[in-house]
């Protein structure tokens, strides 16, 4: 929080205790005034640090001054700029102990910090200064680590991260021989974690390299920015066709909002007749509809929906798209298939799915995700599930859905 916010919520606070003639009154009197306690408070005391990738992890103790309200904390970044970080009195336990941390280093030459302890318009008696010296930054070798093998529909990037903290990873790449075919992707890669993440490389809203040589260049970065040297690598995607939908539909679909066997809930009311609102609008080939959760009865996650393709077919990748212009939908889900054989029963719960992992979902994009399989198989049931963690707004939105198959 910046110091004019602080000094604007104390003021506010203040004005709300003030008595209501002296909201009507424009009197010199100084009766019914308040007096801001702005005098130096006692500087903070027991500093003591410990070291992380990247980061300083920094305690100490708030003086009891009554005058006392946020602590300032002035240092160098990596970029060489003078910054700060402010803390209020209220996040110290009730010992009045601080902690705090502070990252976006890139060596581990010792850094000092300034620590201020500061009544509400700043003043100050003067700074502790501390050294504390930060741990390798998790982003090196995290960079190291970096490989990367073809796969349907993109590639699959492996990565390693023996650290607690998270890593970013970005991809730029271009088709072979052809620069102006090109696009990004960013993911995140979480504490103490090892795998292969799929990226498809989109190129345009409808087109990726598929099937095609693509050029690729990596860099790690941590969550201020600061980026490893780049991972250069050259690899083949492996080429897929989309199925055709014709034949698809919803077990137990029915006009209405209620759950069924083939999806949690829908609306069928409050977004227009047919297909707007109903899992059916998935497969329209229009961007302009889509399922929308029920929001004129009540819905909540978890969410999914299950799409019979009416026969046996090889799946390597499913594609989803949100509701155009509109991020009030999910930040992620896991994809399930099942085969004809393994359906049996009425309750799709009871049956034998095969788990194909959970997905990061772009809720911000209007551009058609897809997400491979840990494997192209046979199935003719695909499941989206939409657990509670996966939350990002309060119902599921999807404008289209599809699955692809290899095509070579």
């Amino acid at each position: 929080m910046e110091m004019n916010q602080l000094f604007r919520k104390a003021a506010i606070c203040i004005a709300v205790a003030l008595p209501l003639t002296w909201l009507t009154s424009c009197s010199d009197d100084e009766e019914g005034r308040i007096e801001v306690n702005s005098s130096a408070p006692a500087k903070v005391s027991n500093v003591a640090s410990t070291s992380g990738p990247g980061e300083v992890y920094l305690t100490w103790t708030i003086p009891a001054s009554s005058s006392f309200m946020y602590s300032k904390v002035t240092y160098t970044n990596a970029k060489g700029e003078e910054v700060y970080k402010l803390y209020s009195k209220d996040m110290a336990d009730e010992n009045g102990t601080m902690k705090a941390t502070i990252g976006g280093f890139v060596s581990t030459e010792p850094v000092e910090f300034s620590i201020y302890a500061c009544a509400v318009r700043g003043d100050n008696s003067g700074a502790i200064t501390y050294s504390a010296t930060p741990g390798a930054p998790a982003f090196l070798a995290v960079a190291q680590s970096l490989t990367v093998e073809p796969a349907w529909g993109g590639v699959k990037v492996g990565y390693k991260n023996e650290t607690a903290a998270t890593v970013f990873v970005e991809l730029n790449y271009n088709a072979k021989g052809t620069p102006d075919q090109a696009g990004s992707h960013k993911f995140q890669v979480a504490g103490n974690s090892e795998g292969k993440q799929f990226v498809h490389l989109w190129t345009s809203d409808t087109d990726f390299i598929n099937g095609g040589e693509a050029m690729i260049s990596m860099t790690a970065q941590d969550a201020d920015g600061n980026a490893s040297d780049e991972v250069s690598a050259e690899c083949r995607t492996k080429k897929v066709a989309a199925l055709d939908r014709s034949g698809w539909t919803f077990p137990g679909y029915q006009d209405s909002n209620d759950a069924t066997i083939g999806y949690s809930s829908q609306e069928a009311g409050g977004e227009g007749p047919s297909p707007k609102g109903r899992v059916i609008a998935m497969l329209d080939g229009d961007n302009g509809t889509f399922w929308h959760t029920a929001w004129k009865t009540a819905s909540d996650y978890p969410h999914f929906f299950i799409i019979d393709m009416g026969k046996e077919e090889l799946v390597s990748d499913v594609s989803i798209r949100r509701r155009s212009g509109n991020n009030g939908t999910n930040t992620g889900q896991t994809i399930y298939t099942c085969t004809a054989a393994n359906a049996s029963g009425t309750d799709p719960n009871t049956w034998g799915w095969d788990n194909h992992g959970w997905y990061s979902f772009d809720r911000e994009s209007d551009r058609t995700q897809l997400f491979g399989m840990k494997d192209a198989t046979m199935a003719r049931y695909i499941k989206v599930y939409y657990a509670a963690s996966d939350k990002g707004g309060n119902f599921v939105m999807v404008s289209e859905f599809n699955a692809y198959t290899p095509a070579e």
